[in-house]
């Protein structure tokens, strides 16, 4: 089979030995021609679904850390937001039992 576009430029990795037994399982298991077209697959989608220099290194783990802190102060709110909502049904409790037991809200006993 002939190559369209000519791959002429070389990557190259060291890898444990656990790495390189994980890697050549995996190639056996997907069936690729060879490792070099397992890593280069496994490579190219990675850069696919967003994961290449905008998203990882130096400014990746800041935008990174930018998102964990949105989704912390949005958790932060609906907790606050629940805790409001369970405050209100405890007094809205307080308030229907203090009225079927004749006593108003605002009365104190000692």
């Amino acid at each position: 089979m002939p190559v369209i576009k000519p791959r002429n430029r070389l990557v190259n990795f060291r890898l444990s030995e656990e790495e390189f037994e994980k890697l050549r399982a995996s190639c056996a298991l997907t069936g690729a021609r060879s490792l070099s077209d397992f890593a280069r697959a496994a490579v190219m989608r990675s850069v696919a679904t967003g994961l290449d220099s905008n998203e990882t290194g130096e400014r990746g783990g800041e935008v990174r850390a930018n998102q964990i802190d949105q989704k912390v102060y949005d958790l932060e709110s609906r907790v606050g937001e629940l805790m409001n909502m369970i405050q209100g049904l405890v007094r809205d409790s307080g308030t229907e039992k203090a009225s079927a037991t004749g006593v108003s809200a605002g009365d104190t006993q000692s």
